[in-house]
């Protein structure tokens, strides 16, 4: 099957100490039929272009300015698109990856193309999951309307199935928690997803992630409120689901949810019914 296979990221100076990890992951890839594509956000283009070298795989730099964070990743679809991909796999330049993340996802791309959107395990340093379960599907978007675990650091796009208008209507949204964003707009959009399985995502939580550091504590139920009252809201107009979630949290009409386990901020909290 002749396909362009794209792997794209954002990469940015306060990640720099990561860099290294980041690339030597995607180098070591099993599968090598692919292209990398990296939107530059802050960094020394030169120095990044000299470190670049001692990898083996092609790469394109792109220096884009005056953008936010959302803008470079909205960029990043559409250059993609642009360039003809088929399969855009995304990832975090902070984290790095299973070896055979690439060839799993490609496979799993291959085998069934009527879904849009394809997610992979996330592992801490220490080789635990993030989450105990992932689906096997999400086909709904009140699957991820309390939580998310769906990613730009653990999941890839069938660009086939995104159009241009698509893309452009994603640059209304002024809030910084993009993926789950996206994946709620691809979800609304009628899109499935797919769990690939076997490879994963090395996932490096720390204070600077949007979820911040792991506990049930006053400091990370604040932050999951807020993240989720701005998620609501970014999406009230495009269904009746998020004009309702978004008043339960405006009337603080949750409960804290009591686990044995520790868990992230996208799961401390569940609205009431």
């Amino acid at each position: 099957m002749d396909m362009k296979i794209l792997f794209g990221s954002v990469v940015y100076q306060a990640a720099e100490k990561y860099l290294d990890d980041f690339f030597s992951s995607i180098d070591k890839q099993i599968m090598k039929d692919f292209s990398v594509l990296l939107l530059d956000d802050d960094m020394d283009l030169r120095m990044l272009r000299k470190r670049l070298l001692q990898y083996s795989f092609h790469v394109d730099v792109i220096h884009v300015q005056g953008k936010t964070p959302v803008q470079l990743r909205i960029e990043l679809i559409r250059k993609a698109k642009q360039e003809g991909a088929d399969l855009l796999v995304l990832g975090d330049c902070d984290d790095f990856f299973s070896n055979s993340r690439v060839v799993d996802i490609t496979n799993t791309y291959v085998n069934y193309p009527e879904y849009t959107f394809f997610y992979n395990e996330l592992k801490n340093e220490d080789g635990m999951k993030v989450m105990p379960e992932l689906p096997k599907y999400v086909n709904n978007f009140k699957e991820i309307g309390e939580y998310n675990f769906l990613g730009l650091s653990n999941t890839a796009l069938n660009i086939n199935n995104i159009s241009f208008e698509f893309i452009d209507s994603l640059e209304e949204y002024y809030f910084n928690i993009f993926d789950w964003y996206l994946f709620s707009r691809l979800l609304l959009d009628g899109k499935c997803g797919k769990k690939v399985e076997r490879c994963s995502t090395i996932y490096r939580l720390h204070e600077n992630n949007i979820a911040g550091i792991q506990g049930l504590n006053n400091k990370n139920i604040k932050r999951e409120i807020e993240i989720k009252k701005k998620h609501y809201e970014s999406l009230r107009k495009n269904n009746i689901y998020y004009e309702e979630k978004y008043e339960q949290y405006q009337k603080e009409n949750y409960s804290v949810l009591k686990r044995k386990s520790k868990y992230y901020w996208w799961n401390l909290l569940k609205s009431m019914n």
